[in-house]
């Protein structure tokens, strides 16, 4: 059994509480860098404004994620988008099979390999998610879903970091955090 819940999450999304109505800034920001052709992956997508994006711009797209009820909100609004139920981090896909990876709001480490393993040469990772910080209260968040400072320079060294950033201001759950934005490619 995972460590994530799904329930829990399902839960979340048929609540109205938790309709995001659009794509992350930070990823219409960058989206002029990406590729407009290849194949996207979306984790953790949601109810999938994020990969409907990239799809719009070119890309053929798979989504995954662990919450049925977000792969069933994001297939009726988002028919153009390949959807699959995968309970992270056990997602199993072809070496070198994309030429974009997605990752907003959640954090596994074991992916960080599966990463570099999937996505082709020259290919671009994009992720956003929260960072620690001891100046912040971060009791309402678990710890182990919070980035260290240089975390991802290290996890992805070797890589060209076109946009890095991890002083970045965003709302969880009703507070001010701190979260990192990166846009790298792999060489």
């Amino acid at each position: 059994m995972s460590r994530y819940q799904a329930a829990e999450w399902d839960e979340r999304y048929q609540s109205s509480g938790h309709n995001l109505a659009s794509p992350r800034a930070f990823l219409v920001e960058i989206l002029p860098q990406l590729p407009r052709e290849g194949w996207g992956l979306d984790v953790a997508m949601g109810e999938g404004h994020n990969a409907n994006l990239l799809a719009e711009h070119g890309l053929q797209v798979l989504g995954v994620d662990f919450s049925m009820v977000a792969l069933r909100k994001s297939k009726s609004k988002y028919p153009n988008i390949q959807t699959a139920l995968v309970n992270l981090p056990a997602l199993h896909l072809k070496e070198e099979s994309f030429d974009v990876i997605l990752n907003f709001w959640f954090l596994d480490r074991e992916l960080f390999p599966l990463y570099q393993q999937y996505l082709k040469s020259g290919g671009y990772l994009v992720m956003e998610t929260m960072r620690f910080d001891p100046a912040r209260d971060q009791s309402h968040l678990r710890l182990e879903y919070l980035l260290q400072p240089g975390e991802l320079l290290q996890s992805f060294s070797g890589w060209e970091f076109l946009v890095y950033d991890e002083n970045v201001l965003a709302n969880a759950k009703g507070k001010q955090q701190l979260a990192v934005q990166m846009l790298a490619r792999k060489p």
